[in-house]
């Protein structure tokens, strides 16, 4: 690698990753680098960690050299990125609803789609909002990016995170205190597929019932899994991913029928329930849901158009 000045950095890096991530076809959760654009913005993105400086600092200093120091870090995560692994995981924290969220391989990566269960907890919230004790929990909560992003907009809330991964429940505790949530937040290890769970919870809970439940869980059949982008194969983990025949309803909402399950001993009624599900599972989830005690249920489309998510409020 020679002195590139900051400028010469992005123009022949940038040709470099896009030549190498352009994505060859078209594939389920596509992390490719669709235009050298893109790939330019991923070389910024990559100077900004190690730099420690904002994009405005790195336009403005386009003739700043790299020390030695900084053009090995550089080296090193430019050199990950080309092998497919995602920004998140190389600089170890993604932007979620507005903050910055520690991020690890036990966890997958926020992704702004999923920030429609925060618009609809917060508005949901918001019409509540004489219920001076409003409690809400993430049911497999991975970084808390839902979780706390309500606890953020939602100031009377206090919220409740569950994951079975004990490492992405201490990087959802580490989040909650670079947010200062970590008064307003309790973070539990279990398996809330497991048939013990919700004794376990009413332990946690002390008699409280809950007024919201989100969830981003497992909702992709194992025989698609096969059709994800590499580098979601790769690096994020499959138990995050991948669920089975739900007993009511079609492969891949095993997890969300145990969520459905859960809310009708856990919420109150007229309570919300807020489930992400794939783009193509919005009638599957509304039919799962018939089978419950839900109403109002409805399926709310992502930034793209497509069905993301089930809105259900408790009978």
């Amino acid at each position: 690698m020679q002195n590139f000045s900051l400028f010469t950095l992005v123009q022949e890096f940038g040709k470099e990753l896009f030549a190498v991530l352009q994505p060859k076809e078209q594939s389920l959760y596509n992390t490719g680098i669709n235009s050298l654009a893109d790939a330019k913005n991923e070389i910024y993105y990559l100077l900004s960690f190690v730099l420690q400086k904002d994009k405005v600092f790195l336009l403005s200093h386009a003739e700043y050299v790299l020390s030695k120091t900084e053009r090995e870090l550089f080296m090193r995560s430019f050199e990950r990125r080309k092998k497919g692994e995602p920004l998140a995981y190389i600089t170890g924290q993604k932007e979620f609803y507005g903050s910055n969220f520690f991020v690890d391989s036990s966890t997958l990566i926020p992704r702004p789609d999923t920030e429609i269960l925060v618009d609809e907890a917060s508005a949901y919230f918001t019409v509540q909002k004489h219920n001076q004790s409003f409690y809400v929990m993430d049911l497999g909560t991975g970084t808390a990016c839902i979780l706390l992003s309500v606890l953020k907009e939602c100031r009377q809330c206090f919220g409740y995170g569950i994951d079975i991964n004990k490492k992405a429940i201490e990087l959802a505790k580490r989040n909650a205190d670079r947010l200062g949530l970590a008064k307003r937040s309790q973070f539990f290890t279990a398996d809330f597929t497991n048939e013990a769970f919700i004794a376990q919870l009413e332990e946690i809970l002390q008699g409280k019932q809950l007024d919201c439940i989100v969830s981003n869980p497992p909702y992709i059949p194992e025989y698609e899994y096969f059709a994800l982008d590499d580098s979601v194969k790769q690096f994020e983990p499959k138990s995050a991913l991948v669920s089975g025949q739900a007993q009511n309803g079609e492969n891949g909402l095993a997890h969300a029928e145990k969520i459905l399950q859960a809310g009708e001993e856990l919420l109150k009624s007229g309570a919300l329930l807020l489930i992400e599900h794939g783009y193509n599972q919005g009638k599957a989830m509304q039919a799962l849901c018939s089978h419950y005690h839900y109403t109002s249920v409805k399926t709310l489309m992502d930034l793209g158009g497509n069905e993301r998510a089930l809105y259900a409020i408790k009978k």
